[in-house]
């Protein structure tokens, strides 16, 4: 509701709200004939009022437009509506306090005399210090801290104890984050390092490590590859799946691209290719006429992570550099390149497609010599 309402007459805030919805639902309610259940009496009177502020002839102009009958009901019977139009950020308020059992009552006395902060604040009290007094009181030698008209128990150096108050202020309310919980327990308990073992209990709560989200940002940042300064500088590679077996027992293409130039390679491979097989296809297809320089970009495929491959690479002078899991856009040029070779492919192939491979040297030559996108 506007501010400016606000300081308004209850009656006139109960028709704001009926004018607001019938707006909202303006496109289901126009044209039907419907009754508005109301435990304001009042507003039964609304089309019949004598006299009206601009604000209500306004309300009332645009509520006329709709052919309905407001009912009274007794606020009793509109438990439901109650609850809804109640703000969720205080649903907290519902637990209202934490009553203690005798036996806590008793284990929280007990203990007094093993804490030693506790058991001084408990001497100095009975010794009638006034600071102490001030603060401190003493209620059937149940030790509380008064500030600002709230009396919270002391709560001893215990770990069980601390534990299960902690449990009260998070477990039992929902098992909201630190601040929620933090609140609570100010609310309700003392003892010194109270905050500092609530971000404990809550950083290491299993309910809320097991089934809450992550909301903090991905550790490390992602970057933009670096671009080449110059032909031969950067390659990319991949491998990509035809689905289709050819004649002559090949199913991958093993996609080779110039970072800077887009000079590409397609060579084809059986789908039993190993590590060895690969290098064999690289040097013979790449390495024999363009020599190596500085780096290779190319995804985690086991015959690109492994040693052998490693080393055949490091021979060469050359980075390799691996994009990261469930992120091809990082290997964006053979992505691409995986995207024309599809698209020739379904040009010049039988309808059978297992003579694809011997079509690879014609896709590779239109794909080079085509001008090149803006």
């Amino acid at each position: 509701m506007p501010s400016q309402k606000l300081a308004k007459s209850t009656y006139e805030k109960e028709l704001y709200s009926i004018y607001k919805a019938l707006t909202h639902w303006r496109h289901y309610l126009l044209g039907h004939f419907f009754y508005v259940r109301t435990h304001h009496q009042t507003l039964r009177w609304m089309k019949i009022q004598p006299v009206l502020s601009d604000a209500l002839k306004h309300w009332i102009e645009a509520i006329e437009q709709y052919d309905f009958e407001p009912q009274y009901i007794k606020g009793e019977y509109k438990k439901v509506v109650d609850v809804v139009s109640r703000r969720p950020d205080f649903l907290d308020a519902l637990v209202t306090e934490f009553g203690l059992a005798d036996n806590v009552t008793q284990s929280l006395v007990d203990v007094y005399r093993e804490d030693l902060f506790m058991a001084e604040i408990i001497h100095r009290h009975e010794a009638k210090d006034k600071e102490t007094s001030a603060e401190f009181e003493l209620v059937n030698s149940l030790l509380f801290l008064e500030k600002t008209g709230n009396k919270r128990p002391c709560v001893p150096n215990r770990e069980s104890l601390r534990s299960l108050f902690l449990g009260e202020c998070h477990d039992a309310t929902g098992h909201f984050g630190f601040k929620r919980t933090a609140t609570n327990l100010l609310q309700r308990f003392w003892w010194p390092t109270m905050m500092r073992d609530a971000k404990l209990y809550v950083e290491t709560c299993q309910v809320c490590q097991r089934d809450k989200p992550r909301t903090q940002a991905p550790l490390g940042l992602l970057k933009p590859l670096p671009i080449p300064e110059r032909p031969g500088e950067s390659l990319s590679m991949n491998f990509m799946d035809t689905l289709v077996t050819s004649k002559s027992g090949m199913r991958y293409i093993y996609v080779i691209v110039d970072r800077f130039s887009k000079y590409a390679r397609l060579v084809a491979m059986p789908e039993t290719a190993k590590t060895e097989y690969v290098i064999k296809l690289f040097k013979e297809n790449w390495v024999r006429d363009f020599a190596l320089r500085m780096s290779i970009i190319s995804d985690m495929d086991v015959r690109f992570t492994s040693e052998l491959w490693k080393a055949a690479i490091a021979e060469q002078g050359t980075q390799l550099q691996m994009t990261s899991g469930n992120h091809p856009e990082a290997n964006g040029q053979t992505e691409q390149m995986n995207r024309d070779v599809q698209h020739l492919l379904r040009h010049y192939i039988k309808p059978n497609q297992v003579d694809w491979d011997d079509k690879l040297a014609l896709i590779a030559s239109l794909y080079n010599n085509a001008v090149p996108r803006e």
